[in-house]
């Protein structure tokens, strides 16, 4: 399990700088709540939208990942895909 803090990301400008913005993570969690048919999913989403974090094993990071894709545009992807990429990756180990 791995913790991640959504409340706010650190997203790559169009000129290269780094900037820390705040993330729409209870607009993921609604987005999620709304989509989903699973209950563990459900589950995830009420604890993202009360707390902004989550602990993430592999099953729900790649369930996310999916979310994550569809509501969210490639300046999110790329900074969110790798951790849970990761995560996904080295807990299936």
């Amino acid at each position: 399990m791995k913790k991640i803090d959504f409340r706010t990301v650190t997203v790559k400008k169009i000129d290269g700088s780094m900037e820390k913005v705040d993330m729409d993570y209870q607009g993921l969690a609604n987005y999620i709540y709304n989509k989903t048919k699973d209950l563990g999913e459900l589950e995830m989403a009420r604890r993202l939208y009360k707390t902004g974090s989550l602990e993430l094993d592999s099953k729900s990071a790649s369930a996310l990942r999916v979310y994550v894709e569809q509501a969210f545009g490639a300046v999110v992807h790329e900074v969110l895909f790798p951790v849970l990429d990761d995560i996904i990756n080295n807990l299936k180990k």
